[in-house]
Parts: structure tokens; C-alpha cells; sequence
């Protein structure tokens, strides 16, 4: 069964104990030699990655100079602006992240959570 994006928990559905924090929060995120992450702190929480973070990437932003009509997107260079990875909390809660990188290498966004 394909897991649950959302952009906020459901107060109904989802017990206080077992919620996660909101999406778009500030994580301080720590990562191994190569830039992967390894653990966060999230809406006052301690995370660990717990499986192999999956880079997300988009074209890099001049590409769209010179193709305005976005027929050779495929063929575009691509930047790393963000990773998908399963984090887990020292309480055993589990759910999937999208984190994206705003600049600062230690301050991350939480963009979308799956549970």
C-alpha cells in the first residue's frame, strides 16, 4: 500500500501521540562526507536516517535560458536541491521526508512528509 503524503497531520485520524511535526519547518539536518543525511532535528525531535536517502534533483535554473519551451528538458543538467529518506525517532516513530536545501548546509525545510 503506497504510503500517505499530506501537508498536515489530521487532528481527527491521527492520535497527539503519534503525530509528526508540520511540513515546511526549519530541520537541522547532520550529514556524512558526501552530503547525505544522517540524522535531524525536526519540530523538537531527534531523527535518525534509517534507510539510503534518495537525492531529489531539478534542472539546473539556466537551463531554462536556452530551452524557453522546455523541449530538451530531458537533456538538462541536473542539481541536487533536496533528498527523500525514511527518518525515525527515538520514541520509534517512523515516516518518510522531503527535505530541501535553502542555502544554509546545516538548516534544511521539511516539504512533505509520508506515513
Amino acid at each position: 500500500m503506497p504510503a500517505r503524503a499530506h501537508s498536515t497531520p489530521d487532528p481527527e485520524t491521527t492520535p497527539p501521540f503519534e503525530t509528526v511535526p508540520q511540513p515546511d519547518a526549519v530541520a537541522i539536518v547532520w550529514a556524512d562526507p558526501d552530503g547525505r543525511p544522517t540524522r535531524l532535528v525536526w519540530g523538537g525531535t531527534r531523527w535518525r536516517v534509517t534507510d539510503k536517502p534518495t537525492v531529489i534533483t531539478e534542472p539546473v535554473s539556466w537551463w531554462r535560458r536556452l530551452d524557453v519551451d522546455a523541449q530538451a528538458l530531458a537533456m538538462a543538467p541536473r542539481t541536487c536541491t533536496g533528498w527523500r529518506f525514511q527518518a525515525t525517532a527515538d520514541d520509534g516513530r517512523s515516516c518518510v521526508l522531503d527535505v530541501r536545501d535553502e542555502g544554509d548546509p546545516a538548516r534544511w525545510f521539511v516539504v512533505k512528509v509520508y506515513e
